[in-house]
């Protein structure tokens, strides 16, 4: 008896300890009252000149009395934390970066090169769950204009982001990928490249990126490529117009004159992408895709029960994507970006640690790619 009391004893001394450990090391921890705290969803980056920037940060209004549901506030200074400063002596609460959902830079200060602001945000309280993007014009002419259907921009923003990533339109932009890729010898970052279009906000396409400057952007049915060349679709969406098929004579434009293409819809479409190092010097590169997806739009009459009008649908639409992936890596070459991480295929196949990224550019210049496309349509809820 006297053995188990003991051993109690013990069991509480330990405990009391723990207790005691965790209180402390939660003391050190400043508390924050909501009502004294500024919670920063957006943040937006420009260039200044030389050496300086400005920052303007978009923060909800936590009273039910105020008319405005956000405040924006701007500061300038050369660092993070002395943008941060400068606003925190314009707010009456403590602004804090703990619920930023996005960081945007305006196209300025992203050709200029972006990188030690995305590495101190790194080090901050943001965490690496972010989204990150570029604005055409300025930041601070985006986050300055109100967005009345909308209230918090940056959780409108935030949510139009991920909702595009969801649905497969974008590679995943957050700030931990994109230091991925920029501290990668063998692919380059990319992010959204993002408009105001009258009170909305619109996707326009994706922003490449030479080491951390912003060089082009593309188009939405490119961003696609992107995306079906570095990752897998699972749920994606595939728009394009092909010749008009088996002699038909299809629809009529207003003045009368025959279509020469028909639009096309794929959907559900799911893909694996297997790039293959044929020859080292200089870089052959055979690309192997396999897609498998539903026909769901065709504008043009045909009689879809028919094999040979759905192979002649598939043999059009691969042509139609090779055509389409040729001319996107002709562009990313000639502008010496890779988005799609052919650098890390010839680093991994190669087996190589010593290839640097501005080694890696002169040789994907010389590089040749070639792709081999397979594609399995299912005719499923068809609309002519």
């Amino acid at each position: 008896m006297r053995a188990a009391h003991n051993i109690s004893l013990k069991k509480r001394g330990v405990c009391m300890f723990i207790t005691c450990v965790l209180a402390l090391l939660c003391g050190c921890e400043p508390s924050h009252v909501l009502d004294e705290t500024g919670l920063i969803t957006v943040i937006g980056f420009d260039q200044l000149g030389k050496g300086l920037y400005r920052g303007t940060a978009s923060i909800p209004v936590v009273n039910t009395l105020a008319k405005q549901k956000v405040q924006v506030v701007s500061g300038k200074g050369i660092t993070l934390r002395g943008i941060v400063n400068e606003m925190d002596l314009q707010l009456d609460r403590k602004p804090r970066l703990g619920q930023l959902r996005v960081i945007l830079y305006g196209e300025e200060m992203a050709k200029n090169g972006l990188i030690s602001f995305v590495q101190a945000l790194d080090r901050t309280e943001v965490g690496s769950r972010p989204y990150l993007a570029v604005v055409a014009g300025k930041s601070y002419d985006f986050i300055s204009e109100s967005f009345p259907e909308q209230g918090n921009i940056g959780l409108y923003l935030y949510y139009t982001i991920f909702k595009n990533v969801r649905g497969e339109q974008l590679p995943s932009p957050t700030l931990h990928e994109f230091l991925r890729a920029y501290y990668s010898e063998g692919s380059d970052p990319y992010l959204p490249y993002i408009v105001r279009k009258g009170d909305d906000i619109k996707v326009k396409g994706l922003a490449l990126f030479r080491n951390d400057r912003y060089v082009d952007w593309v188009k939405p049915q490119q961003t696609f490529y992107i995306k079906l060349l570095r990752d897998q679709f699972r749920t994606g969406l595939f728009q394009a117009s092909i010749p008009k098929l088996g002699g038909e004579k299809g629809k009529k434009e207003q003045g009368g004159q025959k279509l020469k293409e028909i639009p096309i819809v794929l959907d559900t479409l799911s893909s694996k992408t297997e790039t293959k190092l044929i020859s080292p010097n200089p870089p052959v590169f055979q690309v192997s895709i396999h897609i498998r997806t539903r026909l769901a739009e065709i504008d043009q009459k045909l009689n879809l029960e028919n094999q040979e009008v759905l192979d002649e649908i598939n043999q059009a639409v691969s042509k139609k994507m090779v055509q389409e992936m040729d001319t996107l890596v002709a562009f990313l070459k000639k502008n010496e970006v890779d988005p799609i991480g052919f650098g890390e295929q010839y680093r991994a196949q190669l087996r190589t640690e010593d290839l640097t990224k501005e080694q890696w550019r002169k040789v994907y210049k010389q590089a040749k790619i070639s792709f081999q496309l397979k594609m399995d349509i299912i005719r499923s809820s068809i609309t002519n």
